[in-house]
């Protein structure tokens, strides 16, 4: 008997009863669909931190200030001279591991233009915060060291403070006021959208360090600085050169903890893959639970077949059929069954994951692979579950199942 012969009979024997058919088939439909969906979510995580990291660099370090370590209780000290420029310039001088550095004050103001206000932060900064952030205007420029020195009253602003402010309008060349200070747009940064910590790094005006603290952050000093590594060295390097620099500046003793902590990007991406990929293993596990039920609900109905077609096994068995075409023949109706299900799970998971980034904004990545694993997937479960009752329906005594009523 060719497989070709096989598999219509398969067919034919399925399409007797099609309702329970299209039960067993819908097991598998639900279970594929799951696992599906939830690789497409896990891809899109995924996806969405590399672009993350590709759009915001994860070669960059912040330095914050804390206060001392005592006996297991912190005790808040004042922010060291030092702490903004002269710690920034130290550690662009002195560590080799570190291509530039910044101090950043971060503040938020009522910014108002002519045809709008919109509170939002407002960020003092050296030149280098763009190459540390790896920011480029696509509108104007960025402000620079002339800028700097000349203490002009100039800044840089996001794309959704653009729209906040201006609308469509270009705002290169605007006026927009800041704690009633007038500053003049002259950069519109490239958009890097929502990070995966929920914040918008759009919603932001940059200004010179040196016009920010002399216009907007009065008496109120930098805690933080920013700092990025050289492209040939590695972040614990340059994370080490500048503790190493800091503590020798602020004159600590070896018995006295860091009066600052450093963060490193690369920590948060790894740290947001992992729950991520955490996550997604947990889901996809809940999903193969439910693809496993779907296989022995095809076990299930295929033994009700067995037994629902004894005669007919036991006819074909004495006209000349032997154990191996019922082995087969059965092999074939399991494997038809989920593959099936492997098809049709596919489409519906496919379906599902694009409600799914159309309602809750998710990124999700479907490819074509997908599909070919799902139908594989599928048959091996056909192949597993489908085994016994085949196995058993070959073993039957043509005699007895003769008389069986």
């Amino acid at each position: 008997m060719t497989p070709f012969i096989v598999l219509s009979e398969s067919l034919r024997s399925l399409g007797k009863n099609k309702v329970r058919t299209a039960l067993s088939v819908l097991g598998i439909v639900i279970g594929i669909a799951a696992v599906i969906t939830m690789v497409a979510v896990g891809e899109g995580a995924k996806r969405r931190v590399e672009r993350e990291i590709a759009t915001l660099g994860d070669d960059w370090i912040l330095v914050a200030y804390w206060g001392v370590q005592r006996g297991g209780a912190r005790r808040q000290q004042g922010i060291p001279p030092t702490l903004t420029r002269e710690d920034a310039d130290a550690i662009e001088r002195e560590c080799s591991a570190v291509r530039a550095a910044t101090p950043v004050n971060r503040i938020s103001f009522q910014a108002v233009s002519a045809y709008g206000n919109y509170q939002t932060p407002v960020v003092g900064t050296r030149p280098a915060y763009f190459d540390i952030r790896r920011w480029r205007a696509i509108e104007g420029r960025e402000f620079n060291h002339d800028d700097m020195r000349m203490l002009n009253k100039v800044c840089c602003m996001g794309t959704t403070v653009s729209r906040e402010l201006f609308g469509a309008m270009n705002p290169v060349g605007q006026t927009v006021r800041i704690n009633r200070v007038a500053f003049e747009v002259i950069g519109l940064l490239e958009p890097k959208g929502v990070g995966s910590d929920g914040r918008d790094n759009d919603d932001m005006i940059l200004i010179p360090f040196t016009s920010f603290e002399r216009y907007l952050a009065g008496r109120e000093a930098s805690g933080t600085l920013m700092a990025a590594a050289r492209h040939d060295e590695t972040l614990a390097v340059a994370k080490q050169q500048i503790r190493d620099l800091l503590r020798q500046r602020h004159r600590l003793p070896d018995d006295v903890d860091d009066d600052f902590r450093i963060f490193d990007r690369s920590l948060t991406m790894q740290a947001n893959a992992e729950s991520s990929r955490t996550f997604n293993a947990l889901l996809t596990t809940i999903a193969s639970i439910s693809l496993l039920v779907g296989g022995v609900g095809i076990m299930n109905i295929m033994l009700v077949s067995v037994t629902e077609r004894t005669r007919e096994i036991g006819l074909r068995m004495a006209i000349g059929a032997d154990g191996a075409i019922i082995l087969v023949q059965f092999l074939w109706e399991a494997i038809v069954l989920c593959g099936m299900g492997g098809v049709f799970g596919f489409g519906l998971g496919w379906v599902v994951s694009r409600l799914v980034a159309w309602n809750y904004g998710w990124d999700t990545v479907i490819s074509y692979w997908m599909a070919g694993v799902a139908i594989a997937f599928a048959t091996g479960v056909g192949l597993f579950f489908g085994f016994y009752p085949a196995w058993r329906a070959s073993k039957l005594d043509p005699i007895d199942a003769l008389r069986y009523e």
